[in-house]
Order: structure tokens, then C-alpha cells, then sequence
């Protein structure tokens, strides 16, 4: 198999076997292991200890990454691809982090949505983003059907109108009026909802 690295930056290389990228390692790592060339020809067995070099560091960066916050199979995925992994180094972390539980879709779908909720997001401005992790509907609609509380999420949205009426409190009342009902539409909220909050406060 054909070797050969190239530097990234000061730090580290790129480092391909066969024409095919494999990742990045620390520059002086391959000047150790390959310490007269660039570009060469190696066996089978240093073969499997550049790949292993390669699993080692996409691992230790893939838990360092998850230990700072919960993250999607999705964000994770791309994070790896972000650094350049061969996609069958990608494909081994994701799977020992699924295995040992340190990547949970629906654990990190309910963090999400319990925040989202807390910030007065709306239902399909949840489903959205929980979309945007590719995390599948049936999940995202049975945690929101766990998770919403009617009138917390009445109350937050009270809140945003109060806002808004402060933001338009120069406006004609009928036009403060079709201003906020379409900003919060635009959010994702319903009418009916909508309407109720603005009865709760003008009642």
C-alpha cells in the first residue's frame, strides 16, 4: 500500500494510503514512523499501525467531544467527517459510543426539547430543529406529547406577547395587533394558541 502525508499546519499532517485520505496525525508521530519519506511503500502490518494511530486520535477526540455536552449521532458523525476520518474509522467510534451509551439520540432529543420548551419555542419550530439532527419524527413527536405542559407553554407565549406589545406600544392598536399575531405565526406557533394568549391578556 502506498503511504504518503502531507503537512496541514505546523502540528499535523494529512495522511492518505492509496490515494485515499484516511485523516490527520501529529506530524512528528509519522516523522517517527517514517522518518526518511514522504511517500513510500509499506506492508500490511504498518499499515494496521498508521489505522490504529488514526482510531486512537479520531477516539480520544470524539470523547472529548461528548464529554463537554451532549451531542446528536448526527452532530457527532459530522464532527469526525469534519476532521478529515475515513469513514470506516467515522462508522467504528460512532458505533462503540452507541454501544456504551455516550451517544443517545432520545436522551439528547429530550435535553433538547425540555430547553426549547424552557425558551418558548413552538412545536414546529422544535420538530424543526430536531429534524436538523436527522432524529426521527416518531421520537420527536412522542417526547414533545411528554414534555409540553399546556400551560407552561400558555405562559411563555403571554410573555413574548407582552414583549411584543411593549416593541409595537407606538403602533395603531389594530396593527400592533396583526404585527405580533404574524411575528409569532412566522415562529411556528398556532393561531388557536395564539388567540388564547391574547385573550388571556385583554381579557
Amino acid at each position: 500500500m502506498i503511504l504518503k502525508y502531507w503537512t496541514k499546519n505546523k502540528r499535523l499532517s494529512y495522511l492518505s494510503l492509496d490515494n485515499e485520505l484516511w485523516g490527520v496525525l501529529p506530524s512528528g508521530t509519522l516523522h517517527y514512523l517514517f522518518p526518511f519519506a514522504a511517500e513510500l511503500q509499506i506492508d500490511e502490518s504498518r499499515t494496521e499501525e498508521l489505522k490504529n494511530e488514526l482510531r486512537k486520535r479520531a477516539w480520544a477526540q470524539i470523547t472529548e467531544y461528548l464529554a463537554k455536552s451532549e451531542h446528536s449521532e448526527y452532530q457527532c458523525r459530522n464532527y469526525l467527517y469534519k476532521q478529515q476520518y475515513h469513514v470506516s474509522i467515522i462508522e467504528q467510534c460512532i458505533g462503540i459510543c452507541k454501544d456504551k451509551h455516550y451517544i443517545d439520540d432520545r436522551r439528547f432529543a429530550t435535553l433538547y426539547i425540555s430547553a426549547l420548551l424552557e425558551r418558548g419555542k413552538s412545536r414546529r419550530a422544535i420538530l424543526q430543529k430536531l429534524s436538523e439532527h436527522r432524529i426521527p419524527r416518531e421520537i420527536c413527536d412522542e417526547l414533545i406529547q411528554e414534555l409540553d405542559e399546556p400551560e407552561q407553554n400558555l405562559g411563555k407565549l403571554i410573555e413574548q406577547i407582552s414583549a411584543l406589545l411593549h416593541k409595537y406600544r407606538d403602533e395603531e392598536p389594530r396593527k400592533a395587533k396583526e404585527k405580533i399575531f404574524a411575528s409569532l405565526y412566522r415562529k411556528g406557533f398556532d393561531l388557536d394558541m395564539i388567540n388564547e394568549a391574547w385573550r388571556e391578556i385583554h381579557q
